[in-house]
Protein backbone atom coordinates (compact mmCIF):
# COMPACT_ATOMS: atom_id res chain seq x y z
CA UNK A 1 0.00 0.00 0.00
CA UNK A 2 1.16 3.48 -0.78
CA UNK A 3 0.88 6.57 0.35
CA UNK A 4 0.59 9.50 -1.54
CA UNK A 5 0.50 13.02 -2.39
CA UNK A 6 -0.40 15.71 -5.28
CA UNK A 7 -1.16 19.19 -5.59
CA UNK A 8 -4.87 19.51 -7.22
CA UNK A 9 -6.17 23.17 -8.15
CA UNK A 10 -3.89 25.01 -5.71
CA UNK A 11 -4.55 22.04 -2.85
CA UNK A 12 -2.38 19.61 -1.31
CA UNK A 13 -4.53 15.79 -1.50
CA UNK A 14 -3.25 12.75 -0.22
CA UNK A 15 -4.26 9.73 -0.40
CA UNK A 16 -3.27 5.61 -0.30
CA UNK A 17 -3.57 3.35 -3.14
CA UNK A 18 -3.03 -0.27 -3.67
CA UNK A 19 -3.19 -2.91 -6.69
CA UNK A 20 -3.43 -2.18 -10.62
CA UNK A 21 -6.20 -2.54 -12.82
CA UNK A 22 -9.83 -0.18 -13.03
CA UNK A 23 -9.65 2.45 -11.03
CA UNK A 24 -11.72 2.42 -7.44
CA UNK A 25 -11.68 5.66 -5.58
CA UNK A 26 -12.98 5.58 -1.81
CA UNK A 27 -14.05 8.44 0.09
CA UNK A 28 -14.48 8.67 3.68
CA UNK A 29 -17.10 10.03 6.05
CA UNK A 30 -17.18 12.97 8.66
CA UNK A 31 -14.41 13.12 11.17
CA UNK A 32 -12.81 9.79 9.13
CA UNK A 33 -9.59 9.39 6.90
CA UNK A 34 -8.82 7.10 4.32
CA UNK A 35 -7.28 4.74 6.87
CA UNK A 36 -10.91 3.72 7.40
CA UNK A 37 -10.69 1.96 3.65
CA UNK A 38 -7.32 0.15 4.31
CA UNK A 39 -8.67 -3.09 4.65
CA UNK A 40 -11.06 -3.04 1.78
CA UNK A 41 -8.19 -1.57 -0.60
CA UNK A 42 -6.30 -4.98 0.54
CA UNK A 43 -9.02 -6.82 -0.64
CA UNK A 44 -9.53 -4.30 -4.25
CA UNK A 45 -6.40 -5.11 -4.84
CA UNK A 46 -6.50 -9.15 -4.76
CA UNK A 47 -9.49 -8.63 -6.88
CA UNK A 48 -7.80 -6.72 -9.49
CA UNK A 49 -8.32 -3.17 -8.85
CA UNK A 50 -6.69 -0.24 -8.17
CA UNK A 51 -7.68 1.27 -5.01
CA UNK A 52 -7.20 4.40 -3.82
CA UNK A 53 -9.15 5.96 -0.72
CA UNK A 54 -8.45 9.93 -0.71
CA UNK A 55 -8.47 12.09 2.16
CA UNK A 56 -10.81 14.72 1.65
CA UNK A 57 -9.32 18.40 1.93
CA UNK A 58 -9.73 19.20 5.59
CA UNK A 59 -9.14 15.45 6.68
CA UNK A 60 -6.97 13.26 7.64
CA UNK A 61 -2.99 14.10 5.74
CA UNK A 62 -4.75 16.17 3.16
CA UNK A 63 -4.23 20.19 3.13
CA UNK A 64 -6.59 21.86 6.22
CA UNK A 65 -6.85 25.20 4.57
CA UNK A 66 -8.53 27.64 7.01
CA UNK A 67 -9.95 30.19 4.07
CA UNK A 68 -10.75 27.28 1.77
CA UNK A 69 -14.25 27.74 -0.24
CA UNK A 70 -15.16 24.44 1.24
CA UNK A 71 -18.31 22.93 -0.32
CA UNK A 72 -19.71 20.42 -2.64
CA UNK A 73 -18.11 22.52 -6.16
CA UNK A 74 -14.64 22.43 -4.21
CA UNK A 75 -14.44 18.96 -3.08
CA UNK A 76 -16.04 17.42 -6.47
CA UNK A 77 -13.48 19.58 -8.79
CA UNK A 78 -10.46 18.08 -6.90
CA UNK A 79 -11.99 14.86 -7.46
CA UNK A 80 -12.09 14.95 -11.25
CA UNK A 81 -8.67 17.32 -10.90
CA UNK A 82 -7.20 14.22 -8.95
CA UNK A 83 -8.12 11.44 -11.92
CA UNK A 84 -6.85 14.15 -14.51
CA UNK A 85 -3.87 14.38 -12.98
CA UNK A 86 -3.39 10.80 -12.94
CA UNK A 87 -3.99 9.99 -16.33
CA UNK A 88 -7.54 8.31 -15.83
CA UNK A 89 -10.61 8.60 -17.91
CA UNK A 90 -12.89 7.79 -15.25
CA UNK A 91 -13.60 5.37 -12.11
CA UNK A 92 -15.94 3.36 -10.06
CA UNK A 93 -16.65 6.15 -6.29
CA UNK A 94 -17.42 3.63 -3.05
CA UNK A 95 -18.28 6.36 -0.90
CA UNK A 96 -19.66 6.11 2.89
CA UNK A 97 -21.32 8.69 4.88
CA UNK A 98 -20.15 12.56 3.90
CA UNK A 99 -18.25 11.45 1.13
CA UNK A 100 -21.94 9.98 -0.42
CA UNK A 101 -22.95 13.68 -1.09
CA UNK A 102 -19.06 14.42 -2.74
CA UNK A 103 -19.66 11.33 -5.12
CA UNK A 104 -22.75 12.48 -6.13
CA UNK A 105 -21.77 16.39 -6.49
CA UNK A 106 -19.20 14.88 -8.88
CA UNK A 107 -21.39 12.39 -10.78
CA UNK A 108 -23.51 15.62 -11.67
CA UNK A 109 -20.57 18.33 -12.16
CA UNK A 110 -18.52 15.68 -13.84
CA UNK A 111 -20.50 12.27 -15.18
CA UNK A 112 -18.11 11.72 -17.29
CA UNK A 113 -15.57 10.77 -14.85
CA UNK A 114 -17.85 8.53 -12.67
CA UNK A 115 -18.22 5.27 -14.06
CA UNK A 116 -20.27 3.62 -11.15
CA UNK A 117 -21.19 4.35 -7.59
CA UNK A 118 -21.45 2.72 -4.32
CA UNK A 119 -23.42 4.82 -2.02
CA UNK A 120 -23.13 3.63 1.80
CA UNK A 121 -24.92 5.29 4.76
CA UNK A 122 -24.51 8.51 2.32
CA UNK A 123 -25.33 12.09 3.38
CA UNK A 124 -27.53 14.47 1.80
CA UNK A 125 -31.06 13.65 2.22
CA UNK A 126 -31.31 14.58 6.15
CA UNK A 127 -31.63 17.80 7.72
CA UNK A 128 -28.89 19.32 9.28
CA UNK A 129 -28.76 19.02 13.21
CA UNK A 130 -28.04 22.26 15.01
CA UNK A 131 -25.08 20.88 16.42
CA UNK A 132 -23.69 20.81 12.73
CA UNK A 133 -24.68 24.56 12.40
CA UNK A 134 -23.10 25.73 16.06
CA UNK A 135 -20.07 23.92 15.22
CA UNK A 136 -19.21 26.57 12.79
CA UNK A 137 -19.57 29.33 15.06
CA UNK A 138 -15.77 30.63 15.93
CA UNK A 139 -14.65 29.47 19.45
CA UNK A 140 -17.79 27.93 20.21
CA UNK A 141 -17.29 25.28 16.99
CA UNK A 142 -13.45 24.52 18.07
CA UNK A 143 -14.28 24.09 21.99
CA UNK A 144 -17.50 21.48 20.64
CA UNK A 145 -14.71 19.51 19.12
CA UNK A 146 -11.85 19.96 22.20
CA UNK A 147 -14.48 18.31 24.60
CA UNK A 148 -15.83 15.89 21.54
CA UNK A 149 -12.44 14.64 21.45
CA UNK A 150 -12.54 13.20 24.71
CA UNK A 151 -11.85 9.27 24.08
CA UNK A 152 -14.89 8.47 26.58
CA UNK A 153 -17.08 10.96 23.90
CA UNK A 154 -15.38 9.24 20.64
CA UNK A 155 -16.05 5.54 22.26
CA UNK A 156 -19.87 6.67 22.73
CA UNK A 157 -20.67 8.63 19.45
CA UNK A 158 -18.93 5.38 17.97
CA UNK A 159 -20.72 2.91 19.87
CA UNK A 160 -24.05 4.54 18.75
CA UNK A 161 -23.12 3.99 14.59
CA UNK A 162 -23.06 0.18 15.41
CA UNK A 163 -25.31 -1.85 15.34
CA UNK A 164 -23.07 -4.18 17.61
CA UNK A 165 -20.52 -2.27 19.12
CA UNK A 166 -18.13 -4.08 20.87
CA UNK A 167 -16.44 -6.48 18.42
CA UNK A 168 -15.33 -2.85 16.24
CA UNK A 169 -14.49 -0.34 19.08
CA UNK A 170 -10.55 -1.15 19.05
CA UNK A 171 -8.20 0.80 20.30
CA UNK A 172 -7.59 1.96 16.73
CA UNK A 173 -10.59 3.41 16.02
CA UNK A 174 -11.22 5.03 19.05
CA UNK A 175 -7.47 6.78 18.34
CA UNK A 176 -8.33 7.72 14.39
CA UNK A 177 -11.49 9.01 15.78
CA UNK A 178 -9.80 11.10 18.65
CA UNK A 179 -7.09 12.32 16.10
CA UNK A 180 -9.68 13.08 13.43
CA UNK A 181 -11.02 16.00 16.10
CA UNK A 182 -7.91 17.00 17.62
CA UNK A 183 -5.16 19.58 17.32
CA UNK A 184 -5.38 23.24 15.91
CA UNK A 185 -5.50 22.66 12.58
CA UNK A 186 -7.74 19.81 12.92
CA UNK A 187 -10.39 21.49 14.55
CA UNK A 188 -10.17 25.06 12.32
CA UNK A 189 -10.34 23.21 9.22
CA UNK A 190 -13.81 21.52 11.18
CA UNK A 191 -14.89 24.42 12.37
CA UNK A 192 -14.15 26.54 8.62
CA UNK A 193 -15.95 23.55 7.06
CA UNK A 194 -18.96 23.45 8.91
CA UNK A 195 -19.44 27.30 8.60
CA UNK A 196 -19.76 26.87 5.31
CA UNK A 197 -23.01 24.45 5.67
CA UNK A 198 -24.82 25.60 2.61
CA UNK A 199 -21.51 25.16 -0.07
CA UNK A 200 -21.88 21.64 1.26
CA UNK A 201 -25.52 21.07 1.11
CA UNK A 202 -26.78 18.97 -1.48
CA UNK A 203 -30.63 21.03 -1.57
CA UNK A 204 -29.37 24.38 -0.55
CA UNK A 205 -26.76 24.15 -3.60
CA UNK A 206 -29.04 23.12 -5.81
CA UNK A 207 -27.91 19.72 -7.14
CA UNK A 208 -30.10 17.71 -5.13
CA UNK A 209 -33.14 18.98 -7.43
CA UNK A 210 -30.77 17.66 -10.10
CA UNK A 211 -30.63 14.31 -8.83
CA UNK A 212 -32.75 13.20 -12.04
CA UNK A 213 -30.09 13.82 -14.19
CA UNK A 214 -27.76 11.11 -12.82
CA UNK A 215 -27.56 8.08 -15.06
CA UNK A 216 -24.83 6.59 -13.54
CA UNK A 217 -25.25 3.10 -12.26
CA UNK A 218 -25.86 3.93 -8.42
CA UNK A 219 -25.87 1.30 -5.86
CA UNK A 220 -27.10 1.84 -2.38
CA UNK A 221 -25.94 0.33 0.56
CA UNK A 222 -27.39 0.44 4.03
CA UNK A 223 -27.24 -0.70 7.56
CA UNK A 224 -30.87 -1.78 8.69
CA UNK A 225 -30.18 -0.64 12.78
CA UNK A 226 -28.38 2.57 10.70
CA UNK A 227 -28.91 5.38 13.93
CA UNK A 228 -27.04 8.10 12.23
CA UNK A 229 -29.27 7.97 8.87
CA UNK A 230 -32.02 5.80 9.34
CA UNK A 231 -33.56 4.04 6.53
CA UNK A 232 -36.01 6.69 5.47
CA UNK A 233 -33.20 8.32 4.25
CA UNK A 234 -32.24 5.31 2.36
CA UNK A 235 -35.83 5.53 0.91
CA UNK A 236 -35.72 8.96 -0.35
CA UNK A 237 -31.99 8.36 -1.77
CA UNK A 238 -33.38 5.18 -3.66
CA UNK A 239 -36.46 6.95 -4.96
CA UNK A 240 -34.71 10.59 -5.95
CA UNK A 241 -31.15 8.81 -8.09
CA UNK A 242 -32.76 7.27 -11.07
CA UNK A 243 -32.23 3.98 -11.24
CA UNK A 244 -30.24 3.05 -8.27
CA UNK A 245 -30.61 -0.38 -6.79
CA UNK A 246 -30.92 -0.26 -2.44
CA UNK A 247 -29.87 -3.18 -0.71
CA UNK A 248 -30.32 -3.15 3.44
CA UNK A 249 -28.08 -5.37 5.42
CA UNK A 250 -29.29 -6.93 8.82
CA UNK A 251 -27.68 -6.71 12.11
CA UNK A 252 -25.78 -3.32 10.41
CA UNK A 253 -25.56 0.12 11.48
CA UNK A 254 -23.95 3.11 9.84
CA UNK A 255 -20.43 1.39 8.95
CA UNK A 256 -21.84 -1.80 6.43
CA UNK A 257 -18.29 -1.87 5.66
CA UNK A 258 -16.87 -2.76 8.62
CA UNK A 259 -19.75 -4.31 10.25
CA UNK A 260 -20.69 -5.96 7.57
CA UNK A 261 -17.85 -6.72 5.54
CA UNK A 262 -18.61 -10.28 3.88
CA UNK A 263 -21.78 -9.37 2.46
CA UNK A 264 -20.77 -5.99 1.68
CA UNK A 265 -17.26 -7.21 -0.04
CA UNK A 266 -20.00 -9.38 -2.37
CA UNK A 267 -22.72 -6.57 -3.10
CA UNK A 268 -19.44 -4.66 -4.44
CA UNK A 269 -17.67 -7.54 -6.21
CA UNK A 270 -20.35 -8.20 -7.97
CA UNK A 271 -21.36 -4.56 -8.74
CA UNK A 272 -17.76 -4.02 -9.90
CA UNK A 273 -18.07 -7.09 -12.14
CA UNK A 274 -19.14 -4.77 -15.58
CA UNK A 275 -16.14 -1.99 -14.68
CA UNK A 276 -13.47 -5.35 -14.49
CA UNK A 277 -14.88 -7.03 -17.52
CA UNK A 278 -15.30 -3.72 -19.55
CA UNK A 279 -12.49 -1.39 -18.24
CA UNK A 280 -13.15 1.28 -21.19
Amino acid sequence: MRSRWLRINGYQLHWIEAGQGPAVILLHGFAGSSADWEPTIDWLARQGYRALAVDALGFGRSEKPVNAPYGLHLQSDLYAGLLTALGLERAVFVAHSMGGKYALATALRHPQRVARMVLIATDGFSKPSPLTIIGGWPILGETILWLSAHPAVVRAFLAAAFHNPEPYLTADLIERGRVAISGTANRRALTALSRRYAATDLTLTGLRARLGEIRTPTLLVWGEHDRVFSLDYAQIANREIPGSQLVVLPHCGHFPHIEAVRPFRGLLGGFLAPVHQNPS
